[in-house]
């Protein structure tokens, strides 16, 4: 019988699986920025004051979605920024929708207008899922990063939950 998968917050015992995600999914292709973690302790420092969710069942954690304000003012109150990632042995088994139907849920629930990202044009898939999944872009960044000698244009996606 298959694990039935949650989404909770995250717990103490999450980290070491959450900074395997980080440091293996990260490429020149989905973020302008190769993350790697060399310990717990680094990437607990990195997520310092955002709020994290994972989908994970009795064995492991397949993914999470972390959120923070875009900016300390009180005008950013009513907005999260998110990120998301799933481990790549769980991708294509619906682990990131559940994270966005959590995520859109709770935003309404905190009282959150506005869920967005940003996410890079040569990630074509991810582009891809957030349209089938609500968001609308709202913004092009043209030729916004220089990676591997060729410019890279940038988006912002959002969902509002009212």
């Amino acid at each position: 019988m298959e694990n039935k998968i949650v989404i909770r917050p995250i717990e103490e015992k999450d980290f070491p699986t959450l900074l395997e995600i980080e440091n293996t999914i990260w490429t020149n292709e989905n973020s302008p920025v190769l993350h790697y973690y060399h310990s717990v302790d680094e990437y607990k420092e990195k997520i310092a004051g955002r709020i994290i969710f994972v989908a994970a069942d009795d064995k492991r954690v397949h993914g999470f979605v972390d959120v923070h304000h875009p900016t300390p003012l009180l005008a950013h109150k009513k907005q999260w920024m998110f990120g998301i990632g799933v481990h790549p042995d769980s991708q294509s088994l619906g682990v990131g929708r559940q994270l966005l139907d959590y995520l859109k849920e709770t935003a309404t629930n905190e009282g959150i207008h506005k869920i967005s990202l940003r996410v890079m044009g040569t990630n074509t898939k991810a582009i891809q899922f957030y349209r089938k999944n609500g968001f609308s872009q709202e913004a092009l960044f043209k030729d916004e990063f220089f990676i591997n000698g060729a410019f890279c244009d940038d988006y912002q996606f959002a969902y509002f939950t009212d």
